[in-house]
């Protein structure tokens, strides 16, 4: 039986908030506790470290307890992944986005299977109507390709995954995903179970 995967964990909260007016996301609050809070009591307990992504407020999140880190090529969340590439200290990174409040807490399980199934080097969770990138599990030593995707002038996760054919891990249920206003609104009047 082989010896079980150790994953490194990221969270991507370095965007720049503009669909709500520049705000840092995840000090956001939902059921009065920022979204940060709530995407790491999902997601520690599936990983074996944890490191935070962001460009702002540095301090605020290295006071949560985990490692922090900053990209500096400022192009969306995949310079934010790419740096979580660089500085992960296992093999396989799982990746998720702190704007995913209900992240599921079988997360890892799914795409392990996926990844596992298919014997890939990226999986991608689906949630049965469509693929959310920021959700995914991927070799560290991706960190080169993505690298040079971004100095291309690539930008969208999305794309760059596909090139890597990513198998899909499908989990039925919506992934709530608070990011705007709308959704926020949404959540807090009509909260998934």
């Amino acid at each position: 039986m082989p010896a079980p995967m150790r994953i490194s964990g990221g969270i991507l909260a370095g965007g720049e908030g503009r669909r709500f007016g520049g705000t840092d996301k995840g000090w956001l609050l939902y059921r009065q506790r920022p979204f940060i809070a709530h995407v790491l009591e999902r997601f520690v307990p599936q990983v074996d470290e944890v490191t935070i992504s962001a460009n702002r407020n540095l301090t605020r999140y290295a006071a949560l307890g985990w490692p922090v880190v900053s990209d500096t090529l400022g192009q969306g969340p995949l310079a934010g992944l790419l740096r979580l590439l660089e500085t992960a200290p296992y093999d396989w990174l799982l990746c998720v986005p702190c704007d995913a409040v209900h992240l599921p807490r079988d997360l890892r399980q799914h795409l392990q299977a996926a990844q596992r199934a298919e014997n890939s080097n990226l999986a991608v969770l689906h949630d049965g109507e469509r693929a959310h990138p920021t959700c995914c599990l991927l070799r560290r030593d991706l960190a080169g390709d993505l690298r040079g995707y971004l100095r291309g002038g690539g930008r969208a996760m999305g794309r760059w995954q596909q090139r890597h054919r990513p198998a899909v891990a499908c989990r039925p249920g919506p992934l709530v995903n608070l990011n705007d206003m709308a959704a926020l609104v949404g959540a807090c009047n009509n909260p998934p179970p």
